[in-house]
């Protein structure tokens, strides 16, 4: 299996080390696609896609080249080459693209939060292929906690949602510290954490073992705190992000698309004019959305209003691009096509539950007030 080089940043999306980049999703993609099937279950957990991210060296490339990194998502030019990364692996497995991007995010705050001390030592974990990710959603009767005394802080409280579970070894996890919103990168393979998959109990993206973390009782020292608090939320990289998970999204619908034809083909019906209309609808969907993520790679140095103006477009674009898919597939396969086990059955669950994402009507709102305020497109199709 390929493994990135650590190379000079460079190239428009397509040169290396970006071709390098993309070249490592794709293997890791076949990984996990093939394997896929049998991680769909109970506790399931994509094993095989995780070893082929650490071997490709896809966990450390947003690193920057300083810390054995390629800066993919963290670099100035490297936006559109991650956020097509991205696509790959969610096309390989859904699951998988969300566990990489939240490990991506982690990295993406660190670099933009953390002092030089913080930055080296979470980069050597990560090329000591600790899984970060990024946990953030709580019950707020339970949400977690810091108290700072000294050097050393304590936890209480717990995270739902918790993508990764007790894989994800350094979780970035926002809590409450006095009135403010406060990360913290936290050690979980040297604390005691409860860590409770069985509380996952969807039926779409089961092998994300997105279950409940407790971590009451753990005790962390001061320099696991990252940035001040209120960075979490801090624009344009909180909503900015939204784009991440959309190109994650967006490579679901492509697996899709793919298993559509391979169906259609085996049964000898692809040539069919009905079937290759809605074929032809599915391409230029999928084309829409690839056109809105290389949009979104262009907004580097904007202002933070128009870069998240942009990001809710994308993510509520894509977001119907991925409906539109989902309505085509089906009907071009009809009930014996959407069969267990399949890919179109297993992809499709999977995706209707990755696509509802928090407040997708305000996300839209927000956009549209931009619009009414500045009456001007948010300079991702301005050439």
């Amino acid at each position: 299996m390929t493994t990135l080089p650590t190379l000079s940043l460079g190239g428009d999306g397509q040169a290396a080390p970006w071709a390098d980049a993309l070249a490592a999703a794709r293997e890791v993609a076949e990984v996990a696609a093939a394997h896929a099937e049998a991680d769909d279950r109970p506790r399931g957990f994509p094993e095989a896609g995780l070893a082929a991210l650490r071997q490709t060296g896809l966990l450390t490339a947003p690193l920057s080249a300083e810390h054995g990194g390629l800066g993919l998502g963290t670099a100035p030019g490297s936006d559109h080459a991650l956020c097509l990364a991205l696509a790959e692996v969610g096309r390989g497995s859904l699951p998988l693209g969300r566990i990489w991007e939240g490990h991506v995010n982690a990295l993406v705050l660190i670099d933009a939060y953390g002092t030089e001390t913080q930055q080296a030592r979470w980069a050597a974990d990560a090329r000591d292929g600790h899984l970060f990710g990024v946990w953030n959603t709580e019950i707020p009767s339970d949400g977690v906690r810091y108290t700072r005394g000294g050097d050393r802080v304590r936890v209480e409280g717990a995270k739902t949602f918790a993508t990764g579970g007790a894989f994800v070894t350094r979780p970035l996890v926002p809590g409450a510290l006095g009135d403010g919103w406060q990360m913290a990168v936290l050690p979980t393979d040297a604390l005691h954490v409860e860590d409770q998959p069985e509380w996952w109990r969807a039926e779409g993206m089961r092998a994300s073992r997105s279950g409940r973390v407790d971590f009451s009782g753990a005790e962390v020292p001061a320099d696991c705190l990252l940035g001040a608090p209120g960075d979490y939320l801090r624009e344009p990289l909180f909503t900015g992000g939204a784009v991440r998970f959309a190109a994650v999204q967006l490579g679901g619908a492509q697996a899709l698309a793919d298993a559509a034809v391979s169906y259609l083909t085996g049964l000898g019906r692809a040539g069919h004019p009905v079937q290759q209309v809605r074929l032809g609808e599915v391409a230029t969907l999928l084309e829409t959305g690839r056109l809105w993520l290389l949009g979104a790679s262009r907004l580097g140095g904007a202002e933070a209003d128009a870069v998240c103006a942009y990001a809710r477009m994308a993510r509520s674009a894509i977001e119907r691009v991925c409906l539109d898919v989902l309505e085509r597939t089906d009907r071009a396969v009809g009930a014996r096509g959407l069969g267990r086990p399949g890919v179109l059955e297993r992809v499709g669950r999977d995706l209707r539950l990755y696509l509802r994402q928090p407040d997708p009507d305000g996300a839209l709102a927000e956009a549209g007030a931009f619009f009414a305020a500045e009456r001007r497109p948010p300079l991702g199709s301005d050439l």
